[in-house]
């Protein structure tokens, strides 16, 4: 939804509230009319007046013509009389011949410059007249113009969704790295400037994004596993839906590397029944979705976070996984709408921090190999993600995809003055604001855009799989060798390594399940003081076991 164009500033004097779940003729976005409305009188004024004098000038006309032809009659009538005059010339004398010549002469002379005046005359007449009604004309289109923007000043919702209000982008100076406040009422916007977006809830997706190395490991289509942080325990199937074919960087982050824009699509289904939607809800939802696809979309902005992935051999249900998180995405009415991670906006997306997985105990016993496939532990540090909504097809390019800013759907306030055309003035006039969020208990409010969720990307499945710690793993001559523990001492043993990831070594052969090995270099002087030291103080020593599955 646009600000409209009234001539200058506008102010927001009602808006609905943030999260609120908006249905279909809602009202979302109210401004002051005042101006628009004093313009509006000023003009039906000016119209009033030009009609009349409209009249006046046709009824000038009107009298003007019937004077005209009177005068042309009484010219007309002399010619003829001075005509009849000529024709008795035989019978007078040569000076009555001549002035009735003459007579005859200055009449015609007399009806020529009468015809000339008619004529000119009517003409400065149907010139002003015209004139007249040019100017009736352009307060009529003025008026047709007012009534139009009259109109823009109540953004009505196009469909049903969860209302996310933009960024006051424009607001005034503020210092370099102050955070931009959202729009409020009694805000001064600009012309053009998005206020605010629907966001539709009956299709998530989660956006996030990887860096360069991980790139290579991620094809469209694998499956990845979904856990919301407001459903702690619970993890949804979703698969990867789209990635960006080029990295880009965020200067404003703290992380100034290259990343990836990746989107997630979920099992609307299962996140449904997770959240304890009953059938005939999910139909409804479900419905609703394909409802909102046949509307034309419009573009939104993303903003995603990044998370890491690592390559993985092995995982939960035996599937090999990356640990990362990101945020839900969701699609739909006015615009698709980010779940779980991230700021609404459609574009408010906000970025959480990295939230570290612990480290491998230091020392511990082997542990049996699990039928199935072996997991392999996912990157170290998982990061959360940040989405925001997007409008369905899109939007800030492409749906779910960035945005750049695009034309908005009918009645979301578009661009060029249409906005709300689609509405009729009766549903203008009757929007009210919906209600808060906490009054409205419509399954809908359950889900909403700015959720974080960790992400477990499948990268390959391998069953009978044995792993370590990368750490475990060090290179000797050229070649990885571990250290396995032998009694009280560790013998060096080469392995040859099947799959690796920041944080875990997939072993092909040279180890076997439940072996330990050692965390440190034992041959190092520093790391035998340490396992010495460890010994006296009865802490762990930095050894761990291949898990295998």
């Amino acid at each position: 939804m646009l600000a409209p164009n009234l001539f200058g500033t506008v102010q927001v004097t009602q808006l609905a509230p943030i999260g609120a779940f908006a249905r279909e003729k809602d009202l979302i976005v109210e401004f002051d009319d005042s101006e628009v409305l004093s313009r509006i009188e000023e003009t039906q004024l000016n119209l009033q007046s030009t009609d009349q004098e409209i009249k006046r000038q046709e009824a000038e006309l009107a009298i003007r013509n019937n004077q005209d032809q009177v005068q042309l009659l009484a010219a007309q009538y002399a010619v003829r009389r001075a005509e009849l005059q000529v024709k008795r010339n035989e019978l007078l004398s040569a000076i009555d011949q001549r002035k009735n010549i003459l007579s005859l002469e200055q009449a015609k002379r007399s009806l020529a410059q009468i015809e000339s005046d008619v004529k000119s005359g009517q003409e400065q007449a149907q010139a002003a007249l015209a004139l007249s009604r040019q100017r009736r004309n352009r307060f009529q289109f003025d008026a047709q113009r007012d009534q139009m923007r009259l109109r823009q000043t109540r953004l009505l919702s196009s469909m049903s969704g969860l209302v996310s209000i933009r960024q006051n982008v424009f607001g005034g100076a503020r210092q370099f790295g102050a955070q931009v406040p959202d729009i409020r009422e009694g805000d001064q916007v600009q012309p053009g400037m998005p206020m605010a977006d629907v966001l539709d809830l009956s299709e998530l997706e989660v956006a996030a994004k990887i860096g360069e190395l991980d790139r290579a490991n991620l094809v469209e289509g694998q499956e990845a596993l979904i856990e919301l942080d407001a459903l702690a325990g619970k993890k949804i199937h979703g698969k990867i839906k789209s990635m960006s074919g080029t990295a880009t960087a965020n200067i404003f982050s703290g992380d100034p590397s290259k990343k990836f824009d990746v989107t997630f699509s979920i099992d609307m289904k299962e996140l449904l029944t997770t959240v304890g939607a009953k059938p005939e809800q999910i139909r409804e939802v479900l419905a609703t979705a394909e409802k909102n696809r046949s509307r034309p979309a419009s573009p939104v902005s993303l903003s995603m976070a990044s998370f890491s992935t690592a390559a993985a051999a092995g995982a939960i249900d035996g599937s090999g996984s990356n640990g990362a998180q990101g945020g839900v995405q969701g699609f739909g009415s006015d615009q698709p709408a980010v779940m779980a991670a991230a700021g609404a906006q459609a574009e408010a997306g906000q970025s959480g921090g990295r939230r570290a997985r612990p480290q491998t105990g230091a020392t511990g016993g082997a542990q049996p190999a699990q039928s199935g496939s072996g997991r392999a532990a996912a990157s170290q540090n998982e990061t959360r993600g940040a989405a925001s909504g997007a409008q369905g097809g899109t939007a800030a390019g492409g749906r779910g995809g960035q945005g750049a800013p695009g034309v908005p759907a009918p009645g979301m306030g578009m661009a060029g003055g249409r906005g709300g055309s689609r509405f009729s003035q009766q549903e203008i006039a009757a929007a009210k604001l919906p209600p808060p969020p906490g009054e409205d208990s419509g399954l809908q409010v359950l889900l909403r855009p700015g959720l974080l969720a960790d992400l477990e990307v499948i990268i390959e499945k391998i069953p009978n799989a044995i792993s370590i710690p990368a750490q475990a793993v060090f290179e000797k001559e050229g070649k990885p060798v571990v250290y396995v523990r032998s009694g009280e001492r560790f013998e060096e043993r080469a392995v040859r390594l099947a799959k690796r990831s920041e944080s875990t070594m997939v072993i092909a052969s040279g180890l076997k399940a439940g072996e330990e090995v050692a965390l440190a270099d034992p041959t190092r002087q520093g790391s035998k003081k340490k396992q010495e030291k460890g010994k006296t103080d009865g802490s762990a020593s930095p050894m761990a076991s291949p898990s295998g599955g």
